[in-house]
């Protein structure tokens, strides 16, 4: 009788040696045929790789044929955590987004990075050209959203989105998002053990999705009384 464990189990328990402490979630997109690697500015698009990034807009195509701008809120195993765009108006600039869009990475198709705001212009990012590796990690990938007056005395919230010139500030404004150019975007940055972490969990996690490793445990039948 041959037993095999689920992947599942293998993939937690060789993430868990490199450390106990690690109990957030983040997501890298490789694209295939790359090792992964551990750059200053992990947040904006790369052919090679890229960190999805908590509080910031995605604009996403699904296999479906639909398409939503969706901001990111968590990362679970497999699954992305959005909400989406608020419906505030100038009546009351306080409302928030309520729905929840709970997605596994597998029915996204397409992440569009827009070039014009207008139009809708935007460079096709074929997801499935990538591998979505989800590992632990000492800190969990944010942004964090500005405020600014853009309407007459009311600081609004500014939010980071992801775009063909990288990371760009929005507000949203009656379930739109309108292009904001008057802050500058700081990137988080990775301290060199954070680096070292997270390089390791993703690569765990690589190997084991490209070698699509499992475990055989091999249990001898008893011999009948015959034998």
């Amino acid at each position: 009788m041959i037993a095999r464990t689920l992947m599942l189990f293998l993939i937690l328990a060789q993430i868990n040696t490199f450390g106990q402490s690690d109990s957030l979630w983040n997501v890298m997109m490789l694209k295939k045929d790359n090792q992964p690697e551990m750059k200053d500015n992990m947040a904006e698009f790369s052919t090679t790789g890229f960190y999805l990034y908590r509080n910031c807009f995605y604009d996403l195509k699904f296999k479906d044929k639909t398409k939503k701008t969706l901001r990111l809120i968590d990362i679970k195993p497999d699954t992305l955590i959005f909400i989406g765009i608020s419906k505030k108006k100038d009546t009351n600039l306080s409302i928030v987004a309520k729905d929840t869009f709970l997605i596994n990475y597998k029915s996204i198709d397409k992440l569009l990075l827009l070039k014009d705001w207008g139009s809708e212009a935007s460079k096709k990012v074929k997801c499935d050209d990538y591998y979505f590796i989800f590992h632990k990690s000492l800190i969990a990938n944010r942004y964090e959203s500005k405020f600014a007056f853009v309407f007459s005395d009311f600081k609004s919230e500014i939010v980071p989105r992801l775009s063909s010139f990288g990371i760009t500030y929005h507000y949203e404004y009656g379930g739109k998002l309108y292009y904001y150019s008057g802050i500058k975007v700081q990137t988080p940055k990775y301290s060199d053990e954070e680096k070292i972490k997270a390089l390791n969990g993703a690569l765990t996690v690589l190997d084991l999705i490209v070698n699509k490793r499992l475990t055989v445990t091999i249990q001898k039948s008893k011999k009948t009384k015959d034998e």
